[in-house]
């Protein structure tokens, strides 16, 4: 799950470095091999007046031969270039280097024969001006024939040697000076081949990165854009979401209100009554789907991979579900490797989801052993018998606020973020969710979890127990004159507090700062304290909680912030504290209060 720390970058980096030098030989190739038309009839035209001279002063037979191997080699290169294999492997760009070399070889080596079969023992003269020719022609050689360095080194050998070769063995002294002097010109212009083939690998080289940074940050760019596209797509979406509450809220408030003023009967104010409950219900599901969206993408929660028994988990859920009407098949030993956290968050939202979307019959969890290489793993699989999903739809429905079964937006059935969130979190925990589905016919999502190695601990969920004991206690009555401190900077919410502990018979004592609630409050006399946890001043909610404590380690103290999170959750279960997320359900802030009651007897 956590990727394991790599230290060694060495092998990546010269995995790059190999790429970058591949890519270097496939263009140096490219060029050596690229038409040059109007420079081969130009050689071609010298060569013929070479030959002519040659035929004039020394022998019309030999010039001729000559120049027909020039003609021959030149034909080669004109009209039947070399053809590159596209794209190139390390395999084919090995075999066309050498067929390159070869070429060039033959290319050269005719050229080069003049220093045989235009050299005239019996001419000092001619064969100086024959080593001179030759020397020219390696130096134009050098730079026009290949800028592939082994392939333009053998060609400047084999265009040399044979004047060398002759010139040693039946020149005049003159010429064996020259011949010398064209040993060194071998050695100088090697040297010269290999600078500036370096030279041109570099700018070669600082092109293609160049090219490379340029397409990564168009690449960027588009992503950018993309991106940009989506979050606004999603935050116009989650606007119109959340309006609609919002908008419900507004409008059954004034009902409410005119009910009131014209005396109403009961059960007309409590349909609005319960209407209002129900948007506050949908407005508060949509952001706590909002928020949990935001974390993933943020990646706040660490993953902590354990050992997780799978039928302990979906059993919970499947209670959770209610009616019955979830099932659970999974075998005991079934225990995956997975952090425990998001992996219920998984299961929860595609459990929600069958359940939703399945009008009539039932909803199975089932799990199955598989083999995973040397190793085992766990399919989870969540059926259902429900409306199902057309193939064309089944992508989608992974998107933010897409509901195949829901065109006309039912609060009550969600708000198209559950399977979003799957995505999301199945992303994050490196599974991949697959889905069978046809209309009418259920659907299928499915994942695996590779399982716990051998000996791991299991990890244990008390929180489910301490939830039920929690219920149990909500039934129990409040006594009257609990008092409570209510430490909230914003008064809309502390007068809302404020008004239902006045109707559970509970006193509030309200303050707007810690500093104010330290310095005002009668702590002696307080049962419990209802600390926000973003308060102005130097003191925030946890340091005012510390200082409650300190002075009185018998209150009941609940932290109170629309970001309680994990760390929070933990500091609050360490010193027994509560934590409760705004907007506070009044279940929530009655356990606590009912703590309360039990600490003072």
């Amino acid at each position: 799950m956590t990727p394991t720390p790599a230290s060694p970058t060495a092998p990546a980096a010269a995995s790059d470095s190999g790429d970058d030098r591949f890519a270097i030989q496939c263009e140096v190739l490219r060029l050596s091999v690229r038409p040059i038309g109007p420079v081969l009839l130009v050689q071609y035209l010298l060569n013929c007046g070479v030959a002519a001279l040659f035929a004039w002063q020394y022998s019309l037979t030999r010039a001729l031969v000559w120049i027909a191997l020039v003609t021959g080699v030149t034909v080669m290169r004109g009209f039947f270039p070399q053809r590159l294999p596209e794209p190139f492997t390390p395999g084919t760009l090995r075999e066309a280097q050498r067929t390159h070399t070869l070429r060039t070889a033959i290319w050269e080596l005719a050229h080069g024969l003049a220093g045989v079969l235009l050299f005239n023992p019996a001419s000092a003269d001619l064969q100086l001006l024959l080593g001179l020719i030759l020397m020219g022609m390696t130096l134009s050689s050098a730079f026009s024939v290949s800028f592939y360095t082994p392939a333009t080194q053998l060609a400047i050998t084999l265009l040399l040697a044979p004047i060398i070769v002759t010139g040693l063995w039946m020149g005049a002294p003159v010429m064996m000076a020259v011949a010398v002097i064209g040993i060194g010109l071998i050695a100088m212009m090697w040297k010269l081949v290999a600078e500036r083939s370096r030279q041109l690998e570099e700018n070669i080289g600082l092109r293609l990165n160049e090219r490379t940074l340029r397409e990564q940050a168009l690449a960027g760019l588009r992503a950018s854009e993309h991106a940009q596209a989506e979050r606004l797509r999603f935050f116009s979406a989650a606007n119109h979401d959340l309006r609609q509450p919002v908008m419900a809220i507004g409008l059954q408030a004034e009902v409410l209100r005119q009910q009131l003023n014209n005396g109403a009967d009961m059960e007309a104010v409590q349909h609005t009554v319960g209407s209002l409950a129900r948007a506050q219900q949908a407005l508060e599901g949509l952001t706590n789907q909002l928020l949990e969206i935001g974390r993933i993408e943020a990646a706040v929660d660490p993953l902590r991979p354990a050992a997780v028994a799978l039928a302990p988990l979906l059993q919970e859920l499947a209670r959770q579900a209610g009616d019955g009407r979830v099932l659970v098949r999974c075998p005991r030993d079934a225990i995956a490797w997975s952090d425990t956290v998001s992996l219920r968050r998984v299961l929860a939202n595609l459990v929600d989801n069958a359940v939703k979307f399945t009008p009539r019959g039932r909803v199975l969890l089932a799990v199955r052993a598989r083999r995973r290489g040397a190793g085992r793993a766990w399919r989870v699989e969540v059926r259902d018998s429900g409306i199902g999903i057309a193939a064309d739809a089944q992508q989608r429905v992974f998107n933010d606020f897409e509901q195949i079964g829901n065109v006309e937006r039912n609060l009550q059935r969600g708000h198209g973020l559950g399977l979003a969130i799957v995505r999301r979190l199945a992303a994050h925990l490196g599974i991949a969710v697959s889905l069978r589905s046809a209309p009418g016919r259920g659907s299928v999502f499915s994942f695996e979890l590779p399982a716990a190695p051998e000996g791991a601990v299991v990890a244990t969920r008390p929180a489910a127990v301490a939830q039920n004991d929690g219920d149990e206690a909500a039934r129990t009555p409040l006594r009257p004159g609990l008092a409570v401190l209510v430490v909230e900077d914003n008064t809309v919410v502390a007068d809302s507090l404020s008004a239902l502990l006045l109707q559970w018979e509970v006193e509030p004592r309200v303050y707007a700062s810690a500093a104010e609630a330290l310095a005002l409050a009668d702590l002696r006399a307080l049962d419990a304290a209802l600390c926000d946890i973003r308060l102005p001043g130097a003191l925030d909610g946890i340091a005012l909680a510390e200082k409650l404590q300190r002075q009185k380690p018998s209150l009941a103290i609940a932290l109170i912030s629309a970001d309680i999170n994990e760390a929070t959750q933990r500091l609050a279960a360490e010193r027994g504290w509560h934590a409760l997320r705004k907007p506070v359900q009044p279940d929530e802030l009655r356990g606590v209060l009912l703590k309360a009651q039990l600490l003072r007897g």
